[in-house]
């Protein structure tokens, strides 16, 4: 059974603070947890660490209109960059009133009018929608910026505000895609970047289009083993590969998506090795696999630019095989998220950062501090 803990609603963070690396940083390593500010980053990593973060950016996808919304998580035939009519996919309430046939109408400074109208069920319990708008030649992104709002937590049980635009989202995030920002990513600021440059630190990105899996807790904590992971889009460019292949300092992958990312990467390697290339990387594909390769031996086995969907679930007992470092915030209980931080640190350690978290008045979740964990 997976390690869980009790959150106080008091210590959710409900918006994020003034200056994004203000936050507090709770750094384990080898046993010891010291804490300073997130800004000090390039204190507590080695000059020859390779920081990896993931450079999606979230798009305003939730609709609203009275108690009606929809939260686009795909776009079955269209693109984020391209005109209308689209056929988009996601979830939705109320169902009796979509269910039914139901359709919306949004209007926006401009003369821009959004329909979107309900076409049937999809698979996961979403629903598929015929957007229409004009002017048509408005891109997807275009439209949802004028009439969408952020998709922030339904744990911070507020609306949307307009703050949210700018702080729900990471400064580097350049890659539209994600319905959920990669939390991690939010603290860093071009100072901070600076600071691990002059350091002599190198940094990467990679790209995990965030899906509606991450809003999912765990339905039986008790067995996680069957929970079904959401595959989600990634892609990896030929300079970020390389730098993978030939560094000889440890790996830090600023966020859980990142680490997923990096770690799938291996896993395709070694199945390429075997001749294989599944659409979708399996979520236990790391369950009895036979003998493993060498990191680099795997990573050498890909050919750049990458990119697919992974559903690798990482659970207690997972062999890591390239991330040496994590930065991450403080999860929910009963998520797949926390059950990665237990993987990557083990049980008594998890439980000593998050006892440390909560006595020392820590802000949790995807608007509070932060943490920099060193895999043992």
């Amino acid at each position: 059974m997976l390690w869980s803990y009790e959150l106080p609603a008091d210590r959710i963070a409900l918006y994020p603070l003034a200056q994004r690396d203000a936050a507090r940083l709770l750094v384990y390593a080898q046993g010891r947890i010291t804490e300073g500010r997130f800004r000090q980053l390039a204190e507590f990593l080695p000059s020859d660490t390779l920081v990896l973060y993931n450079d999606s950016r979230v798009i305003p996808a939730r609709l609203r209109q009275g108690k009606s919304e929809v939260l686009i998580t795909e776009i079955v035939e269209g693109g984020w960059e391209k005109g209308g009519p689209q056929r988009w996919r996601g979830l939705f309430r109320p169902a009796r009133f979509w269910r039914r046939g139901g359709y919306l109408q949004w209007t926006a400074e401009g003369s821009l009018t959004l329909t979107l109208s309900w076409e049937g069920p999809a698979p996961e319990g979403q629903g598929f929608f015929q957007a229409e708008w004009q002017p048509a030649e408005l891109t997807a992104i275009q439209v949802l910026e004028k009439v969408g709002e952020m998709p922030i937590p339904p744990y911070l049980k507020r609306p949307a505000e307009a703050l949210d635009k700018e702080r729900y989202q990471t400064l580097h995030g350049v890659v539209p895609g994600s319905i959920a920002a990669p939390t991690a990513g939010l603290h860093f600021t071009e100072a901070v970047w600076a600071s691990l440059a002059q350091k002599g630190i190198r940094r990467y990105p990679i790209t995990l289009h965030v899906g509606p899996g991450t809003f999912l807790p765990l339905r039986e904590p008790e067995r996680p083993e069957a929970h079904t992971m959401h595959a989600e889009w990634f892609s990896v460019s030929a300079e970020t590969l390389e730098a993978l292949r030939t560094t000889q300092g440890p790996v830090v992958c600023v966020g859980t998506t990142t680490l997923r990312v990096v770690e799938s990467l291996y896993w395709l390697g070694m199945l390429a090795l075997r001749g294989t290339r599944p659409a979708v990387l399996p979520q236990f594909v790391w369950e009895d696999p036979g003998p493993l390769p060498a990191p680099r031996v795997a990573l050498e086995a890909l050919r750049p630019p990458l990119s697919g969907h992974t559903a690798l679930y990482i659970l207690p007992g997972y062999p890591f095989q390239i991330a040496h470092g994590l930065i991450t915030n403080f999860h929910q209980p009963g998520s797949t998220l926390l059950a990665l931080v237990e993987a990557f640190i083990g049980r008594a350690a998890i439980e000593a950062v998050y006892t440390y978290a909560l006595k020392a008045g820590f802000r949790f979740l995807s608007y509070g501090d932060t943490s920099l964990l060193w895999r043992v």
